[in-house]
């Protein structure tokens, strides 16, 4: 990946980052419980999808930095599972697994088996990916009658702050 890429791609991971820090700061377990409407997933479960799907994307990329990350899930991720409620471990998880994506992703020599035309395409895509599921969980949370995070912490990293 060449170097200007791979500065861009870590400035907006290590924000996306501080963006589910500060969202899973503000959850308490009770909130990791609140439902997305029309029969969706709990908060619970859209962090651990976040974190599940770039770990598998990423054994795609690499299996080997892809199978000792930690996961926040029982079950398969694609049908039925149950997610762990405590949202500072749900932090601790993105974290270490979106480290291990940059890590491999800008270490890659090719794309192994990713449907992605590069790897800086599929740390865009994750990234879309965790900003999508983040919408979800405020959905969830606002259509439970609990407290949106403050919007100063959600933006604060995107926009350099």
């Amino acid at each position: 990946m060449n170097p200007e890429m791979s500065a861009a791609l870590s400035t907006a991971i290590e924000a996306n980052s501080r963006v589910n820090d500060a969202l899973c700061a503000h959850l308490t377990p009770e909130m990791m419980r609140a439902v997305t409407p029309g029969g969706g997933m709990t908060v619970a479960q859209h962090l651990a999808h976040m974190a599940g799907v770039t770990q598998e994307w990423l054994s795609q990329l690499d299996e080997g930095a892809a199978s000792p990350l930690p996961v926040l899930y029982e079950g398969h991720l694609w049908s039925t599972f149950t997610a762990q409620e405590d949202p500072a471990r749900a932090a601790a998880v993105l974290r270490e697994v979106w480290a291990a994506a940059l890590h491999t992703a800008t270490n890659a020599e090719g794309t192994g088996q990713l449907s992605h035309p590069s790897t800086a395409q599929f740390l865009l895509h994750m990234l879309t990916h965790d900003a999508h599921h983040r919408g979800q969980v405020l959905l969830a949370l606002k259509c439970g009658s609990f407290p949106l995070p403050d919007e100063d912490a959600l933006w604060g990293p995107l926009r350099g702050e």
